[in-house]
């Protein structure tokens, strides 16, 4: 969206949002020469000629709490630039939101091209390496917003459908096996688990000869009655993809029944 005289915005933020993609779309090298939380002048083309007459000046009205863009001269002579001074790592992590949230493992490379082809635009791999760590972040606290509110949706579930059973999270230990090397042979099995503030602590452990099906029910036995669990309902096991799995799931004896992920 271009820029018109008497536009109005929240706050200045929402208004150099604006000009960056105003910016980015038609290539225009625009610059603050003022820039705080009261007013904001941005011309174009610092320090070449010719000067391009391009001119913006915003500031807070008066009568009620908008930032408003109070004189402008829209007119550009410049040539297109493909190097935006407004782009930064923010503006870049805020376009790659949803394309970093379905695949975060996307590579700067392959990231800088997308962007080069996609906004017609030359940017650095260190401005995309900022912006996905940017974006990450923005993601995990999103996500983590959300799972807090989950007791409130569970809340409304039961006020909106009578009836409707909502669980807690269910109680989650973690179980794995490796090799021991070097003078004691053998398989180590371990159990661990999380406390309150999310950090692991060990819940079991022992060392067997050989990780088959009669040494883990053994030791699942074993645990079931350290920490007085029976059959283990109400428990959730997570196991790493071991050679018994069997279409996704492991299955020790009638009793358990271990997740893979």
């Amino acid at each position: 969206m271009a820029p018109t005289l008497g536009m109005k915005f929240t706050n200045p933020t929402e208004l150099k949002q604006c000009l960056t993609n105003y910016a980015v779309k038609h290539g225009y090298d625009l610059w603050y020469e003022k820039n705080d939380k009261n007013r904001l002048l941005v011309k174009c083309c610092k320090g070449k000629e010719p000067t391009c007459p391009f001119r913006l000046w915003a500031s807070w009205m008066q009568e009620e709490r908008t930032f408003q863009i109070k004189s402008l001269k829209s007119s550009h002579n410049c040539g297109r630039v493909y190097k935006i001074g407004l782009v930064n790592y923010k503006w870049i992590g805020k376009q790659y939101f949803n394309v970093l949230l379905e695949n975060p493992r996307l590579s700067l490379r392959k990231m800088k091209a997308q962007i080069s082809s996609t906004y017609n635009i030359i940017v650095s791999i260190g401005q995309c390496r900022n912006a996905k760590k940017f974006a990450l972040s923005e993601i995990e606290g999103t996500l983590k917003e959300h799972y807090s509110r989950l007791w409130d949706y569970g809340i409304e579930i039961k006020r909106a459908n009578p009836g409707s059973t909502v669980e807690g999270c269910r109680q989650i230990i973690g179980i794995d096996g490796c090799f021991l090397k070097g003078i004691c042979k053998g398989e180590l099995l371990a159990a661990v688990g999380r406390d309150a503030n999310n950090s692991m602590f060990p819940l079991a452990w022992d060392v067997v000869t050989v990780e088959n099906k009669d040494t883990w029910k053994w030791f699942l036995d074993l645990l079931m009655d350290d920490i007085d669990r029976g059959s283990g309902n109400g428990l959730t096991l997570i196991s790493d993809g071991h050679k018994l799995t069997k279409k996704g799931f492991l299955m020790l004896s009638t009793d358990y029944v271990l997740g893979t992920y």
